[in-house]
């Protein structure tokens, strides 16, 4: 957009330059300038709030998370001596065939 200028840089305007009254077409150039430096701050800070819901929305579901593994580690001895008896009375049933439990249109007695 346009040049930074460093510290070492000698200044652009010489004492003639600063006496010469600024056009029309120069102060606009300077609003259009600040405008867009204007628009760019507001984008700024739109996205920092943003950026810090989705922050905060983050170390929440982080937190659930945690609670949920910690659910999870609670059950899975549980859940895992049930599959085990599931899988040994699957092993010692006799084998007719996949078991299915009646879909919802069989309970209602109706024919698919």
């Amino acid at each position: 957009m346009w040049k930074e200028t460093t510290a070492t840089e000698p200044p652009r305007t010489t004492a003639q330059d600063a006496q010469k009254p600024v056009t029309e077409e120069e102060l606009r150039a300077i609003f259009e300038r600040l405008d867009t430096a204007r628009d760019i701050f507001r984008q700024n800070r739109e996205l920092r709030e943003a950026l810090s819901h989705r922050d905060t929305e983050t170390r929440e579901l982080r937190s659930r998370n945690a609670e949920l593994e910690e659910i999870v580690r609670k059950f899975a001895p549980v859940l895992l001596d049930a599959a085990t008896t599931m899988g040994l009375a699957a092993k010692d049933a006799p084998s007719s065939g996949p078991v299915r439990a009646p879909s919802r249109w069989q309970q209602q007695g109706r024919v698919l």
